[in-house]
């Protein structure tokens, strides 16, 4: 059942941008994703500005982060109006990048696009082999908001819901929700080592406990199971997982784990 619901066709187009930023003084943090995002919606009309400050579940992850000596902002978007939308700002207009808050400007340095379908998403995931153990890599600080609380630690159910949710919400033609099937990845899903620290978020003057590091988990259960797992956190990596992933937090990396180093 769930196969069927996973066969459609590669009209959902999702895109990842890759800037390079040079930031000659060091000015550059990864808590600055709030103001890279302010910076991102003055470049849009007011109409689609509008549309995104009034729907909760934003079409679109971004975070900043250090990677090879130099800064990198990633901007990914979930569906085809945000892919178009943004190509045209950051592809074809972006030479800088304008911080009025903090009088900074940044220079880009250089430009890339990927561009993905669903449908390429799912064959390369749910299609395909796939370990049973997976390290999931929190690259910029991670939350969730259960009863009202900030999480300091990984929640499995909740971390499967927000990327179950996204992905239905933005594919627009495949399905992935099934209550018995969520119940069955839950169940069957172990965090077996961590390596994490509580951090906070910056945004404006509120701080939010968070945490980054890593996690291994290890499916049990079917083989289906760990494609389906492999689906949503390969899915993670262009969603964000968690809350604000619009504003910079919650990026996301995973690497299959095929063997584990004997101690």
């Amino acid at each position: 059942e769930i196969a069927q619901c996973l066969v459609g066709s590669e009209m959902c187009i999702r895109d990842r941008f890759e800037i390079a930023l040079k930031d000659s003084k060091n000015d550059i943090n990864r808590n600055m994703g709030s103001l890279f995002h302010g910076a991102l919606m003055e470049m849009v009309s007011r109409d689609y500005g509008d549309y995104l400050h009034e729907n909760h579940l934003k079409p679109f992850s971004q975070s900043i982060f250090k990677r090879d000596d130099e800064f990198k902002w990633i901007v990914n978007c979930l569906d085809r109006e945000s892919s178009e939308i943004f190509n045209d700002i950051l592809m074809n207009r972006l030479d800088k990048v304008e911080i009025k808050s903090k009088n900074k400007t940044f220079e880009v340095i250089s430009k890339n696009m990927q561009t993905i379908t669903y449908k390429n998403l799912i064959d390369s995931t749910y299609f395909s082999d796939s370990a049973r153990i997976f390290k999931v890599n929190f690259l910029s600080p991670t939350s969730f908001k259960i009863d009202e609380k900030y999480t300091l630690f990984p929640n499995i159910e909740a971390i499967y819901k927000n990327l179950i949710r996204k992905f239905d919400s933005f594919s627009t033609e495949f399905s992935i929700y099934d209550e018995d099937m969520l119940e069955s990845l839950i169940d069957n899903t172990e965090i077996i080592g961590y390596n994490l620290r509580s951090t906070v978020y910056h945004l404006e003057s509120i701080k939010i406990p968070s945490y980054i590091g890593n996690i291994c988990i290890k499916i049990h259960g079917t083989q289906q199971m760990t494609q389906i797992v492999k689906l949503l956190l390969t899915f993670a990596e262009y969603s964000g997982t968690g809350i604000k992933t619009a504003l910079g937090m919650g990026a996301v990396k995973t690497d299959e784990v095929r063997k584990i180093a004997k101690k």
